[in-house]
């Protein structure tokens, strides 16, 4: 039995919802084995490398850093479980925004940098599982082409 490829229309919003739920889920389902696992590795360790380095109270807070936690949801599930973790671990903010934790130190801030370029590398990562899917968003011309009129 041959097995029949995915058309494009179910086999693109597949790749980026696997690529953001998992950083590297969409290149692994699309056969990038090698692509995925680098991915995943570097994504989920920076990500988690921030919120070590600045607590998961002052790092993933969603009602007091909007848009760092925009940024941060990019990892998929690294973020889910970053957010499970901020109100397991200070279960009072999640009644009052006014009691999620304001980073008063340096490292604080660097851990909210490091987990939100961890979900805009996995953003970028999504945008090229989605190209990788599907071969017409890809140019007309192929690669050898191009390189061949630059020499």
């Amino acid at each position: 039995m041959s097995k029949e490829p995915l058309p494009p229309v179910v086999r693109v919003p597949l790749a980026a919802v696997l690529a953001w739920f998992v950083p590297g889920g969409g290149h692994f389902f699309l056969g990038y084995r090698a692509h995925a696992l680098i991915a995943f590795v570097v994504i989920t360790t920076t990500f988690w490398s921030g919120v070590a380095i600045g607590s998961v109270q002052g790092t993933v807070a969603p009602n007091a850093r909007k848009l760092w936690f925009m940024a941060q949801i990019c990892t998929g599930d690294n973020a889910l479980a970053a957010v499970g973790l901020h109100y397991a671990v200070d279960a009072d903010s999640y009644r009052s925004p006014k009691l999620n934790p304001k980073a008063h130190w340096l490292s604080a801030e660097v851990g909210v940098h490091y987990t939100g370029v961890a979900g805009l590398l996995n953003l970028l990562l999504i945008i090229d599982a989605v190209v990788r899917a599907d071969p017409s968003y890809r140019g007309s011309k192929p690669r050898s082409r191009i390189h061949e009129g630059a020499t």
